[in-house]
Order: C-alpha cells, then sequence, then structure tokens
C-alpha cells in the first residue's frame, strides 16, 4: 500500500468527483484543486475571486501500488 492523494469537487453540495481522481503527490492535488474553486483557464491565468458554490480540496487515502496516479 501507498499514500496517495483524493481530488475532492464539490458543486452546490453535491461531489461531483470519483475515486479515480488520484494524484501523487499532494502539491500537485493542491493545484487542480486551487484552480478549479478560482475558476482558472489557464497555468497563468490569475483569477482572484473563488466560486461561491465550488469546493475542491484533496484527502489522503491509502492505496494498491498498481493504482494509477495522476503526476
Amino acid at each position: 500500500m501507498i499514500i496517495a492523494f483524493l481530488l475532492v469537487v464539490l458543486v452546490n453540495g453535491e461531489t461531483i468527483s470519483d475515486n479515480r481522481m488520484l494524484f501523487k503527490s499532494v502539491y500537485r492535488c493542491n493545484e487542480f484543486a486551487l484552480a478549479i474553486e478560482e475558476g482558472r483557464m489557464a497555468p497563468k491565468n490569475k483569477r482572484y475571486t473563488k466560486n461561491q458554490n465550488i469546493t475542491a480540496y484533496c484527502i489522503p487515502r491509502m492505496v494498491n501500488q498498481n493504482t494509477t496516479l495522476f503526476e
């Protein structure tokens, strides 16, 4: 077993993500969570207003070593 980080996305309080959104690095997972919450369209796109009905965060999960993880 290894540790991975699951990206959880909620829209209007309803979870729309699934258990396949696993990342190898918590930092990379948090990059996606922040981009989703801020509504960024590109990596350099700076948007400073948070979407009020979208929440995204990462939680640690133990997974099998052969599980596919995003880099």
